[in-house]
């Protein structure tokens, strides 16, 4: 048994009181002979792991500036930056380490309740993302509000990792009883089974998946990053040196790009077609679960961060979607199933 964590922030409030989860928002943490004797352990479930996911939520974005709903505690112990807008922050330490993780074979999927994009920011691809609560920077998967319907095909895809994982890191999320949280609770129940390795939990508030986890740490999850890949001997100038912002695409394709997808945008062996993007283009949303599916539009701006502002007209207004240059990272690549947007054809 583990000796429990102290209480360094109290709270009133509950975490999540507008989703049903009536935890107060006290903030916890466990001595740092503690962590690491957990951390040791964290690693060796990683290492044991066929299919790991990471499921995050927003305490894992907190120290780059984005606020979260959880955090009540008038002397919260997380520090954040001062940013201009939440579109520009940039990955946290623990976003590099889950990317490093990707990149060593470790983690084999991510579940992203936030909307913020800063796993792809860090490199991680976006072919094994599921932005499941809609997505910052694709204009086809607009956010979902409390309480409104998920896409189904991001559904769909959820459940069949579900199916698959052994281990989840669930990190920096409340766990109060979203859709998404049995990305969480399978695993944890597997384990009492012996079917699966568990979940872990990393986070300085209660939740109540709690005691049926298979390592609980309380702990900033920066912090705690930086001691697993020590443990795991990942290279820190290869985690250092991920991108802020995602991967630069080739300077050649000058905002036109020729992927291997078909007039639809469905992915194709035998057929290629222009994405142009470059300012004015028309398009339209082109994935058929989206719920602004044929919705026309245009570039209007690239950005300086090289992703592009798609000006749409959806339900009688006008709105600004941000696309992510790792969408045609991936486009490129052909490593997505469909095409978040394509160009209008001349007989649109």
């Amino acid at each position: 048994m583990w000796p429990c964590p102290r209480i360094v922030a109290e709270s009133e409030e509950a975490c999540r009181k507008d989703q049903g989860n009536t935890i107060k928002a006290n903030e916890y943490l466990d001595e740092p002979e503690v962590v690491l004797a957990k951390v040791k352990k964290i690693a060796e479930l990683i290492k044991k792991a066929k299919f790991c996911v990471a499921y995050t939520g927003a305490g894992l974005s907190r120290s780059s500036g984005i606020p979260d709903y959880a955090s009540k505690a008038p002397n919260t112990i997380i520090k954040i930056k001062s940013i201009s807008t939440s579109l520009n922050a940039v990955p946290t330490y623990a976003h590099r380490v889950i990317t490093a993780l990707e990149r060593s074979g470790y983690v084999h999927y991510y579940v992203q309740q936030n909307h913020d994009g800063l796993p792809q920011k860090s490199g991680f691809p976006q072919e094994k993302m599921n932005e499941i609560h809609g997505a910052w920077h694709d204009p086809s998967n607009p956010v979902v509000k409390f309480g409104g319907n998920l896409r189904d095909d991001l559904y769909d895809a959820m459940m069949k990792a579900e199916e698959q994982t052994d281990l989840c890191l669930c990190l920096g999320t409340s766990l109060s009883g979203m859709n998404a949280d049995r990305m969480a609770e399978t695993p944890a129940q597997k384990m009492l089974k012996r079917k699966a390795l568990g979940t872990i939990i990393i986070n300085i508030q209660r939740t109540p998946l709690d005691s049926i986890s298979a390592v609980r740490v309380w702990a900033p999850l920066d912090d705690v990053f930086k001691l697993l890949s020590i443990e795991l001997g990942l290279d820190e100038n290869l985690i250092l040196n991920l991108p802020n912002h995602g991967t630069p695409l080739p300077i050649q394709h000058r905002h036109v790009f020729k992927v291997p997808y078909d007039e639809n945008g469905v992915r194709s062996d035998k057929k290629h077609t222009m994405l142009n993007l470059t300012m004015g283009s028309k398009v339209r949303i082109a994935e058929p679960e989206a719920s602004n599916f044929n919705v026309e539009g245009y570039i209007s701006k690239i950005k300086e961060d090289g992703d592009w502002v798609v000006t749409l007209s959806e339900k009688n207004k006008i709105v600004n979607r941000v696309l992510g240059k790792w969408w045609v990272e991936a486009a490129l690549k052909g490593s997505i199933p469909q095409l978040p947007i394509i160009n209008l054809s001349h007989s649109d």
